[in-house]
């Protein structure tokens, strides 16, 4: 029996440190930590024998078994001297999960419709590109700064952007970031026609068709895009006549990005 007690004595004084780290980190002081770990290992104990097990100075155990009580970790068995009880760990530690989980949710929600109601008075961070000298630039900065995902929906190109973003298809496609377009297989410009299937799929396999619209939106990686359009005449857009959108916003990317998604499962493939 000396030896068991031994035992449960070396256990508890040797318990790992980890163990009294959790327990501090669901709300128990580094003490309380101690003298509930030691209960548990010896037993039954009295307020001077937790003390010299878990190595909690005399003048503090009795307010930090105490608060054990009080928070329900602890039972005490009336006597001379009192005698405290571990609760079984399993029961008082799933009880305090539940408090700490309903007192996250709650802060949780608080805080959260504190940050949306900042968050909506916040100036929208959305630029406004003219003319195609200015929108080609940001295509490129685009696809350069792409981790991993870029999609391309509509049917408003010309022949100088396709020329001048082709080595950046090229580039993002080597990096090995996945690139597909869903578009028309021909538009009519007042220049002339583009076959958008000739001049795209050699540099972009993943292409299917679809009667999308005279406009045009970059995702990359759902959390930029940009959103181009034209002037539309007699069914013809003008590239000479543009301008763009692009912004940083995640959410409205994120969108646009199921939205691709969801056309490319029904457009043609090429």
């Amino acid at each position: 029996m000396a030896a068991l007690v031994r035992g449960l004595r070396e256990f508890a004084m040797q318990l790992d440190e980890k163990v009294i780290y959790s327990l501090q980190s669901i709300g128990l002081t580094y003490y309380g930590a101690k003298s509930y770990a030691a209960l548990v290992a010896i037993g039954p104990s009295t307020a001077e024998m937790v003390a010299k097990e878990a190595e909690v100075p005399r003048s503090k155990i009795y307010d930090v078994l105490k608060r054990l009580h009080e928070e329900g970790w602890v039972k005490i068995e009336r006597g001379r001297p009192l005698t405290y009880r571990a609760r079984y760990p399993k029961e008082a530690i799933e009880e305090r999960k539940q408090l700490l989980y309903a007192d996250a949710e709650y802060a949780s929600s608080e805080l959260s419709a504190v940050f949306d109601r900042q968050v909506d008075k916040d100036a929208p961070k959305v630029w406004i590109l003219r003319g195609m000298g200015n929108i080609i630039p940001k295509i490129e900065d685009m696809m350069a700064r792409a981790k991993s995902d870029i999609a391309m929906l509509g049917a408003l190109y010309s022949e100088e952007e396709i020329a001048q973003t082709r080595k950046y298809l090229v580039a993002a496609r080597k990096r090995g970031i996945s690139v597909r377009i869903i578009t028309r297989p021909k538009i009519v410009l007042k220049r002339g026609q583009i076959d958008l299937v000739a001049a795209l799929s050699p540099i972009v396999p993943d292409m299917k068709l679809l009667n999308t619209p005279f406009i045009k939106f970059v995702v990359v990686d759902g959390r930029e895009i940009l959103i181009i359009f034209s002037r539309v005449e007699d069914d013809v857009p003008d590239p000479d006549n543009i301008v763009a959108i692009w912004t940083p916003n995640r959410e409205v990317s994120s969108f646009m990005q199921s939205n691709f998604n969801t056309m490319w499962d029904v457009a043609s493939p090429l």
